[in-house]
């Protein structure tokens, strides 16, 4: 019976009492690591002041991340802290070597009464990755430092790492910690998205996507189309005052489609805080780029970009829906798409977007695929671990369900 209610005892204040508040590594069930005084590593969490304060150090990480994350980045990570509500906000694990930081990861608690059982990184509606940010040359023992760290403070089953590439750098890295540390490892979920790699000439990438020229005549169409109504144009700003002007002409953009009142960014105050703090700290810092298709100078479809390291990742997109006819939308992936692949040094273009998207899937042809990994907490917690993957898979199988059944229900009632 222990073994069942214990993964329920993981909440703040109890399972997750974080000793000291600052503390550094210590405590731990496990064996300690044996490591030269100059090279140890210390586990603390940073409340929002500190990482504020040490922003220059955390972007310092940034750059020498083993995995680039956008989403793990100050510029995005703590304008949501800051501005989404109390209860999603992550408490921000930060691993150093005396030096400088050689990690970061954000958690969140399983909920006390309905969870798993497992600790998470965090991954807000607002975003695609949850790959945490750990130092190229010291990823193994930093890896193996945060979980040592949180086993000694918590009765949690295991740790969730979320949507990270299944074929990146991080993940192998975990996979060799869970291995030299004997922690058992579960893949609870895995799905490829649309993604855009370097070389070749838009038409042929787009063609290759779709298999056949079909689609391309119908973008030359529809363009044409456009024309008919006036001056097209495609756009891209990078500056932080034309990237605060253009994420303005964004939120009304989105705000007049159909995600107004359900999701849009104008719908809720705090979101509309977060977009523009979100997108101006980005901007200072040369990360973010919005795109847009624009009609005799106003915007009809618009994008918006964030950068780290050489990646890209395209995150959000609105159009005129009173253009439908004209494909406003198809039109700017279109642009955007010949755009990066004449950006110099950009290795992969994330879509963002979910599996089998019906546009962007349409129009580029590569993939990226990733996963949801769960790595095991305590050493003797075996079976804890294995219920907790049973109740996250049927979790997932609920949620799977459910949205199968209002998807079913919405198309019968718009038929």
């Amino acid at each position: 019976m222990s073994k069942m209610t214990a993964p329920f005892l993981n909440m703040e204040g109890v399972a997750f009492a974080i000793a000291g508040g600052l503390s550094g590594l210590g405590g731990s069930r496990r064996t300690p690591r044996l490591v030269a005084e100059d090279d140890a590593l210390t586990v603390r969490e940073l409340s929002l002041e500190q990482l504020d304060a040490a922003q220059a150090a955390w972007c310092d990480l940034s750059a020498r991340a083993l995995e680039p994350n956008a989403f793990y980045e100050p510029g995005f990570a703590l304008s949501a802290a800051r501005h989404f509500p109390l209860n999603s906000r992550p408490r921000f694990i930060v691993v150093s070597d005396g030096a400088r930081i050689t990690g970061l990861f954000p958690i969140v608690p399983s909920h006390p009464l309905v969870g798993d059982g497992f600790i998470r990184l965090w991954l807000t509606k607002q975003a695609t990755l949850a790959t945490p940010l750990v130092d190229r040359d010291r990823a193994t023992d930093t890896i193996a430092a945060f979980l040592d760290w949180v086993e000694a403070r918590s009765l949690a089953a295991g740790v969730v790492f979320a949507r990270t590439p299944a074929k990146g750098a991080f993940h192998a890295a975990l996979a060799e910690v869970a291995r030299r540390d004997a922690r058992r490892v579960e893949t609870l979920e895995s799905f490829e998205r649309a993604a855009l790699l370097p070389g070749g000439e838009a038409d042929e990438t787009c063609a290759r996507a779709s298999g056949s020229k079909r689609q391309l005549a119908n973008i030359q169409r529809m363009r044409r189309r456009l024309a008919e109504k006036g001056a097209v144009e495609f756009q891209i700003v990078d500056s932080p005052e034309e990237v605060r002007l253009a994420t303005e002409e964004f939120l009304t953009l989105e705000a007049a489609g159909w995600k107004a009142g359900r999701g849009a960014f104008l719908s809720e105050p705090a979101l509309a805080t977060f977009l523009r703090a979100a997108t101006r700290q980005l901007a200072r810092d040369r990360r973010c780029k919005i795109s847009a298709l624009r009609l005799d100078g106003r915007p009809v479809a618009m994008a918006i970009l964030i950068d780290s390291q050489n990646r890209s990742y395209y995150w959000k997109i609105a159009y005129d829906e009173s253009l439908r006819s004209c494909a406003p939308g198809l039109q700017l992936i279109y642009e955007q798409t010949k755009a990066q692949l004449a950006r110099p040094g950009v290795e992969i273009t994330d879509s963002c977007a979910m599996p089998d998207h019906p546009v962007i899937g349409r129009m580029w042809p590569d993939r990226v695929r990733v996963c949801d990994v769960a790595v095991q907490l305590q050493t003797n917690g075996e079976a804890q671990f294995q219920w907790s993957c049973r109740r996250d898979g049927a979790r997932r199988h609920i949620r799977e369900l459910a949205k199968r059944t209002a998807n079913r229900l919405l198309k019968r009632k718009v038929s």
